[in-house]
């Protein structure tokens, strides 16, 4: 079989004691799911180990969740003692192979993260297609809860891993040890860990935060650990050259007044002249989207000559995508009133939308 290029790299040297095992980045760039090749080249560079003791370094925001099972797997049944060492990061499917090992040990400044396993679909669905993929979702964690339920040995109940989960729980070394996950906290903090902007660097491992959703816990383990930002930095560095002073802080209402001008003015920048652009524009600014959450429908518009089915049908792909995912963090539309009711609400806005809908229409 050809030797593909591999996720993972294997340190076997004939007259070392012990092997190790390289994951550093992604777990797997595709998906194991259905794949024979790759799991199959994953066991026999770990049968080249010879049942030597295994050391495990990760370095990795997770991945695809089928390779992280199969290398767990894997690693449950080889021969020789299997340790893991965090390099950095260990989240999401990451966490899934360091529980494979007989001893884990994290350094003070790296972080550990768990949460819900999720997946992309970019396509129609009916209810019961939406109520299968759920319980295809609700199947996976389950099997999540029983590789954590084994290897946090009764420091957590499996209902309080599911709690940590959905609320996707970020800890330190100290919470990782104090919840089960790790055996060791290792002295000194030998990990780089440097914010720049929404993007996390951690031993030159490159992680965006902007695909999780509660980085709050996250930053503040970072700054009591003392990680550099290298925004702050360059532009520390850059205004003391030019004496310039900083100014004093926004409050709260001014920042979030400033951040809702901004989101206008980008949807605003999507414009390009075409009515089916202008009427996406006009939802996105009433429902609370950005323009990041709607580019893709904005570039998929049809010239005008071909618009009037084809961005009917995107608006509703829009509707449907924002109302099946990710509500929790669209800005909720005009109150209706303190004494409304949710299902009012609801009803408001759909009327909003299928009365621009309608004019559309008409207009083609």
């Amino acid at each position: 079989m050809a030797k593909s290029k591999t996720f993972w790299k294997f340190r076997n040297e004939a007259e070392a004691e012990t092997a190790e095992l390289l994951l550093y980045g992604d777990i797997a760039n595709e998906t194991w799911y259905g794949d024979e090749a790759t799991p199959k080249q994953f066991a026999e560079d770990l049968d080249k180990c010879g049942g030597k003791p295994l050391n495990v370094r990760i370095n990795s925001p997770g991945g695809d969740v089928f390779a992280a099972h199969a290398i767990y797997n894997q690693l449950k049944d080889y021969a020789g003692d299997v340790s893991i060492t965090i390099d950095g990061i260990c989240a999401s499917a990451a966490t899934i192979v360091a529980c494979a090992g007989g001893h884990v040990t994290m350094p003070s400044n790296a972080v550990y993260m768990i949460h819900n396993p999720a997946c992309f679909v970019m396509d129609y669905m009916t209810a019961d297609d939406a109520q299968g993929v759920a319980k295809q979702l609700d199947t996976v964690k389950n099997t999540i809860i029983a590789v954590y339920h084994d290897r946090v040995n009764g420091a957590l109940t499996d209902k309080k891993i599911a709690k940590l989960m959905d609320a996707e729980t970020w800890m330190s070394a100290q919470e990782a040890l104090d919840n089960g996950f790790i055996d060791e906290v290792a002295g000194g903090d030998t990990v780089e860990n440097m914010l720049d902007g929404s993007t996390l660097i951690v031993n030159s491992v490159s992680v965006s935060l902007k695909k999780y959703k509660n980085t709050a816990h996250l930053r503040d383990i970072l700054n009591k650990k003392g990680a550099q930002s290298m925004e702050n930095d360059v532009l520390s560095k850059i205004k003391n050259l030019l004496g310039i002073k900083d100014e004093p802080q926004q409050s709260a209402e001014d920042k979030a007044v400033q951040q809702e001008r901004e989101r206008v003015a980008a949807l605003d920048a999507l414009r390009n002249g075409k009515k089916s652009v202008d009427a996406i524009v006009e939802t996105a600014k009433k429902n609370g989207q950005t323009a990041e959450q709607v580019q893709a429908y904005v570039e998929a518009m049809p010239d005008e000559d071909d618009t009037s089915k084809k961005a009917l049908d995107a608006i509703r792909e829009l509707i449907m995508d924002e109302t099946q995912s990710g509500a929790d963090e669209v800005k909720p539309a005009p109150q209706l009133g303190a004494k409304a009711t949710q299902a009012a609400k609801t009803k408001s806005e759909i009327d909003e939308i299928a009365e621009m809908m309608n004019k559309l229409r008409k207009e083609h």
